[in-house]
């Protein structure tokens, strides 16, 4: 996974790394007994998991206390987020509950202790009663819809993040007033992946 991340020219310590071998070990596992992902191959984990999320979390930098990764599935990005980023806590939420079961695991395996995992079903009322400095997701829902979603769990001076590919943030652009929108990017196998934070 190394390789994956050097091409790239991300720096990852030793332990990181190691912890990334152990969680895609773990997913291959589970993923033999319980569809968890539909990528299995060892470079298309480290690229469209590992990579994209750790891309992810670049853009986000410094990263606040207090974050929550809606659907989280198996855990990307915000678990691999929490294997980077320990100083912040991240809560990973997930309605499905074999998804939620395996991020149980990985949590207790990597010893991840600014990890709450959640098998719970999000509803528009604000269903956690607890509010966020950063709302995430890689993809929960349609962007416009995961905007007025994630408001409800926002705290004061809250962000909502977006992930969006070219296509979609081109649709974006054109259909929403990005005065309010911060927007990163990101280089993903010869395409650019956008970052959207809101102001």
């Amino acid at each position: 996974m190394k390789n994956i991340f050097e091409r790239y020219k991300i720096s990852l310590d030793d332990e990181i790394l190691k912890k990334f071998e152990r969680y895609r070990e773990l997913l291959q596992e589970t993923n033999k007994i319980h569809n968890i992902t539909a990528i299995e191959d060892d470079e298309k984990i480290g690229v469209w998991h590992f990579l994209d999320s750790v891309q992810i979390g670049k853009t986000l930098e410094p990263l606040p206390k207090n974050i929550l990764d809606m659907g989280s599935g198996a855990g990307f990005p915000g678990l691999v987020l929490a294997i980077i980023y320990n100083e912040s806590h991240f809560t990973l939420v997930d309605s499905v509950s074999k998804k939620t079961a395996f991020l149980e695991v990985v949590k207790k395996e990597l010893s991840l202790s600014n990890v709450t995992v959640l098998h719970h079903h999000l509803t528009e009322k604000n269903s956690l009663k607890k509010r966020f400095e950063l709302v995430l997701s890689r993809a929960f829902m349609k962007p416009d819809a995961f905007i007025k979603f994630a408001q409800k769990y926002l705290g004061n001076s809250g962000k909502t993040v977006l992930t969006l590919t070219e296509n979609q943030n081109e649709t974006f652009i054109k259909n929403n007033d990005i005065s309010q929108w911060e927007i990163k990017s990101y280089p993903f196998e010869e395409k650019t992946r956008y970052v959207l934070i809101s102001k």
